[in-house]
């Protein structure tokens, strides 16, 4: 298998996943910065752009949900995710779902206002008003994470691998000052973090979990 990233994007997730299957793979990263997602080559593998992309031996997967559990069903032993069929399976896809669906795209106003907007004084609207709502949507998971150690009641899964990334998120230079104390998603990402295979994905791909910046920060703003 292959996996298709960017560093430090939501594609770390199934970085962390595939580290966590012990499967056999390789990692080619697209750099977003330099539109290497706009090549005819990715184009061809991902008509949307976009990473991740998988190839499970020429057949390619998109979207973190399809990746996340497709993985975690090859090796269902590791029980990386409930098994299929169950509630159980229900509510760890309802949290993929929530993860992928509002808190992803929250943050894309401050990251991406170009995207949204063509003119200065357009972007920097958009960052303020997606400011406001990203604080809504991050206060909304924080009290839903409220007394959790991981996010389903069974322990690790790749929900916590994938609300990983978005604690990752709040430490950006560029938005860490404005946001919402996120204990609780940090409290989860700080037991990823400590995973084996969240270190390899991590080295990987250059990034860190700063743990004390994200303590500090909490206290500061609590």
């Amino acid at each position: 298998m292959i996996l298709y990233f960017n560093s430090g994007s939501c594609s770390l997730a199934s970085h962390i996943a595939l580290e966590e299957t012990g499967l056999e793979y390789a990692a080619v990263r697209i750099d977003l910065s330099k539109d290497q997602h706009q090549t005819p080559a990715y184009l061809a593998k991902n008509p949307w752009g976009r990473v991740p992309a998988l190839d499970v031996f020429g057949t390619i997967l998109t979207e973190n949900v399809a990746i996340l559990q497709y993985l975690a069903d090859l090796v269902p032993e590791k029980k990386l995710l409930p098994a299929p069929g169950t509630m159980s399976r229900a509510q760890a896809t309802r949290w993929m779902a929530l993860l992928s669906s509002t808190v992803h795209v929250a943050f894309r106003p401050l990251f991406r206002p170009s995207r949204l907007a063509s003119t200065t004084v357009g972007q920097q609207d958009v960052f303020n008003t997606g400011l406001r709502a990203l604080n809504e949507v991050l206060s909304k998971l924080e009290a839903e994470l409220a007394g959790r150690a991981t996010i389903l009641e069974s322990g690790f899964s790749l929900c916590d691998a994938y609300a990983f990334v978005f604690a990752l998120w709040t430490q950006r230079p560029n938005v860490r000052e404005l946001l919402v104390p996120t204990p609780n998603l940090h409290l989860i990402a700080k037991s990823v973090a400590a995973r084996p295979a969240a270190q390899a994905a991590m080295q990987s791909e250059g990034v860190q979990f700063l743990e004390r910046l994200a303590h500090a920060l909490n206290v500061e703003r609590a």
